[in-house]
């Protein structure tokens, strides 16, 4: 790509082993899917490439992250390495021009694009999928619960501003990691490449309209209407009702003092 610097490392099997993907991907405008067997961060890497230069739109593909981040500065861990990784989890990364105004922030409506996305992929997998603030996807049936997907969404300034945002969804296994699940254990059978592709074409619509990912994100939420304890980033917590997702992202939880609008911590549902 004529970058100086290193890039991410890839392979040439995007076609033979993602072939829905990559026609999505040209579909909706964003180049040639790019596959990759091992890498750091999917984020990462495109984030770099942006900084020294390349800005324009693009989707990567990993079978394995061994630095895959998540909130708050967290690890991602997919479920595992070899040659079989790749069954495991589909870890896809989009860098992405979103000049979204109104609303919802750019990170904010690019998450809830996000996760709309991968929940309507999921449409038809039989499993009950529901959001949890601010960028996670729950699984609830009778087979199995627990976290299903994470979404990472980061701007990178610069001329055009870019949002790059991460997606890590367990498919055939779920790491050994405290609440995590994966969609094969609540009977789903979709393939990552058929994953992949659903979310692909269904996620230009949400970015394009921030004011129907935020109601839809609304009505496909587990956090709202429940009885939560909000751990703050500063070290406070707060137990009330989630009551509503605000234009800027942050969840409104009405309390004994009121409604307090949160940007940031970890929720913990007390009851249904």
């Amino acid at each position: 790509m004529g970058l100086m610097g290193s890039v991410t490392p890839r392979s040439r099997s995007a076609g033979r082993q993602l072939p829905l993907g990559c026609a999505a991907a040209r579909r909706a405008g964003l180049g040639e899917l790019r596959h990759t067997v091992e890498t750091g961060s999917t984020n990462d890497d495109l984030v770099r490439e942006a900084r020294l230069g390349d800005r324009s739109p693009a989707v990567l593909v990993a079978d394995h992250q061994t630095a895959g981040r998540g909130r708050l500065g967290r690890r991602w861990s997919d479920a595992a390495a070899g040659p079989h990784a790749g069954e495991a989890s589909l870890l896809v990364s989009f860098r992405l021009v979103v000049p979204v105004a109104g609303a919802f922030d750019r990170t904010a409506a690019v998450s809830a694009a996000a996760l709309l996305a991968v929940s309507g992929a999921l449409a038809g997998s039989g499993a009950a999928v529901r959001s949890k603030w601010p960028n996670d996807l729950l699984i609830e049936s009778r087979d199995a619960s627990g976290k299903l997907a994470g979404v990472l969404s980061e701007i990178v300034d610069g001329e055009p501003s870019l949002v790059v945002v991460g997606l890590g969804l367990n498919i055939a296994e779920a790491p050994p990691a405290p609440g995590a699940a994966s969609l094969a254990q609540a009977g789903g059978t979709a393939t990552r490449d058929e994953l992949l592709a659903s979310l692909i074409d269904a996620l230009p619509g949400y970015l394009a309209d921030p004011g129907r990912a935020r109601e839809d994100l609304r009505a496909a939420s587990a956090t709202l209407g429940r009885q939560v304890r909000v751990q703050r980033t500063d070290g406070t917590s707060i137990v009330g009702t989630a009551v509503d997702v605000d234009g800027s992202g942050r969840l409104v939880v009405a309390g004994d003092s009121g409604e307090v609008a949160i940007g940031a911590g970890d929720v913990f549902h007390l009851r249904s």
